[in-house]
């Protein structure tokens, strides 16, 4: 897997780092998909208990990029 500019970026201003991703990605589950881009919304915890969301897409190399990173709140 990789980040995008845009992933690190968005993680960074959440307060996650690399290892909160990766955490994330092995421990969430997935919560949307869109089969035509081949893209994932991943829901998972990170490292310091917050709930983390994932969004990535795997490319034609079977690799898995990370489009978005955020802090997954409670919609009020």
């Amino acid at each position: 897997y990789y980040l995008t500019e845009h992933a690190s970026d968005e993680a960074m201003a959440e307060g996650f780092d690399i290892y909160d991703v990766e955490y994330g990605m092995l421990n969430g589950k997935v919560r949307k998909t869109w089969p035509r881009e081949a893209k994932y919304e991943v829901i998972g915890s990170a490292l310091d208990g917050r709930s983390i969301g994932i969004v990535c897409r795997i490319t034609r190399g079977r690799k898995v990029r990370v489009i978005t990173v955020y802090e997954d709140r409670p919609q009020r």
